[in-house]
């Protein structure tokens, strides 16, 4: 068949948005469908454990720092134990200023974006990282 040759062949890389913020959640959703990337979503670290716990391979990781529940810091730590490549996948997207997530931030992640986000520079971290897919 065909089809099923094609969507074997040409599967689309798989994103997590995970942002307590619906806006800006749909927003970058949106925005990462738009460059033929399947995404899940989670409103808080809580909901991220749960879909990386799934055992679904994520090419990138757009994760917010200050959220309710469980924060950001605590997916890094989950991540860190339990599937380290997936920080290489990880773009920290949050209203955290950059220096001191830095400080905090003790594991290797992607890039890192401070809200609000210069979209150009954001959305092409997203495309090089989506780039880098695990195999």
């Amino acid at each position: 068949m065909l089809l099923a040759e094609s969507e074997e062949s040409e599967v689309s890389p798989r994103a997590l948005v995970v942002d307590d913020d619906d806006p800006i959640r749909i927003m970058l959703s949106k925005l990462i469908e738009r460059q033929n990337f399947r995404v899940d979503t989670a409103r808080d670290g809580e909901e991220a454990i749960e879909r990386l716990k799934d055992g679904t391979s994520y090419d990138l990781i757009l994760l917010d720092l200050m959220m309710p529940r469980v924060d950001g810091y605590a997916v890094l730590r989950f991540m860190a134990e339990h599937l380290p490549a997936s920080l290489t996948r990880t773009i920290i997207a949050s209203a955290v200023p950059e220096s001191e997530i830095a400080r905090q931030v003790k594991t290797p992640v992607f890039r890192i974006h401070s809200k609000p986000f210069d979209m150009q520079k954001l959305l092409a971290d997203m495309k090089e990282c989506g780039l880098h897919r695990a195999s």
